[in-house]
């Protein structure tokens, strides 16, 4: 019993995860004053063996930050993407998040 929860610790303390993040702003934050609504938006993907199985999961996190603005202009997004692995990189998760302001058609100009 005792040798098998030795050996179980020493398993699970050879096979930690990781995590990798990477930001980019893509566009210009707004003045304080137009800061009223902000959006967020994530979505995720598994990756099996190294293999991405699509990155449409950026699109469904894009049209869901847009689902949040419909009359309106998303200004100063920032997009980031993690990935997190699991087990050696066999197994991990992709995300990303966005985040941004949207500024009705008023408050643009």
């Amino acid at each position: 019993m005792m040798k098998s929860l030795v050996s179980l610790m020493i398993c699970l303390t050879l096979l930690p995860g990781c995590m990798t993040v990477s930001s980019i702003s893509t566009s210009q934050i707004p003045p304080a004053a137009a800061r009223k609504q902000k959006v967020v938006s994530s979505a995720s993907n598994f990756v099996f063996l190294l293999i991405p199985f699509g990155n449409s999961f950026v699109e469904r996190a894009r049209e869901d930050l847009e689902r949040q603005c419909p009359r309106g202009a998303i200004e100063g997004m920032q997009t980031k993407h993690q990935d997190t692995n699991y087990f050696f990189g066999l197994a991990s998760k992709q995300e990303v998040v966005m985040h941004g302001y949207c500024l009705s058609p008023r408050s643009k100009g």
